[in-house]
């Protein structure tokens, strides 16, 4: 009895804790459900997440950020922060541009910076026309990475809404009810010998619902983050607990019948 009384007080406390926790700060809702900012870009080659994870901690700072790859190819990322502000987005496009990028426009440059070296040296009278290609290159080499890049088929910007946990939990309810009632109008009836069907079912239901709140208040309590795949999980566990439960009906009802 003290042991049933322990347990039943050690219950109360994690599903009255839990209840607080969800009321001041609710789930530790993952940042995939949240309102989000997600910045594609596309590589077109292979690369490295350390590098994009260097040039998010140095663009982010604290700022929280995940980062995912592309499943086609792999050769794009998805970045995701709450807000990716447009300096953020400036500083990530330019620092990811230059990640990979060849060293063409250096070679470019060098064989320009060359050439415009000797044409001062043998052909003094073309110096208008080098010094006008010049600040030409420096009015490109201004041009905001926005102007560089193709928007679409380079990066894209785009923001996604909140995603409600009662729309995550939303397409379980009707086959959960169903189930349910299948599972208790088989223990009413099969197991009618081990007292009242009525007690019995209301017994296993009670039981049922006290794991998943018991569960629900764990995960609320230890900040466990919820994410779409929280609720197969949590429906596994009472699943499990039913199957116990209904072993142990097994097993006073042969002895009964012995």
């Amino acid at each position: 009895m003290k042991k049933n009384k322990i347990v039943l007080f050690v219950l109360a406390l994690i599903l009255l804790a839990g209840i607080i926790v969800v009321c001041l700060k609710g789930f530790n809702v993952s940042l995939n459900l949240r309102a989000h900012d997600t910045l594609k870009f596309v590589f077109d080659k292979k690369f490295q997440m350390e590098d994009v994870t260097k040039v998010c901690d140095e663009v982010f700072k604290d700022k929280e950020y995940e980062i995912k790859t592309v499943e086609v190819f792999s050769d794009a990322v998805y970045i995701i922060s709450p807000l990716i502000t447009t300096n953020e987005e400036e500083a990530l496009l330019e620092k990811l541009n230059d990640l990979y990028s060849t060293d063409d426009t250096a070679n470019s440059n060098t064989e320009t910076s060359d050439k415009t070296e000797e044409n001062e040296v043998t052909e003094p009278e073309e110096n208008n026309e080098t010094q006008v290609e010049q600040q030409e290159n420096q009015e490109n080499t201004e041009k905001t990475i926005f102007d560089q890049l193709e928007e679409g088929s380079k990066y894209k910007l785009y923001h996604d809404s909140k995603i409600r946990i009662r729309d995550i939990v939303k397409p379980y309810i009707i086959p959960s009810i169903i189930c349910s009632l299948i599972c208790l109008v088989y223990i009413g009836v099969k197991y009618r010998k081990l007292g009242n069907p009525i007690v019995l079912v209301c017994k296993t239901l009670g039981e049922m619902m006290v794991i998943f709140l018991e569960v629900l208040s764990i995960i609320a309590i230890t900040r466990i983050e919820f994410t779409s795949t929280i609720v197969p999980i949590v429906m596994l566990i009472v699943v499990v607990s039913l199957c116990i439960r209904l072993a142990m009906y097994e097993k006073k009802l042969v002895n009964l019948n012995k």
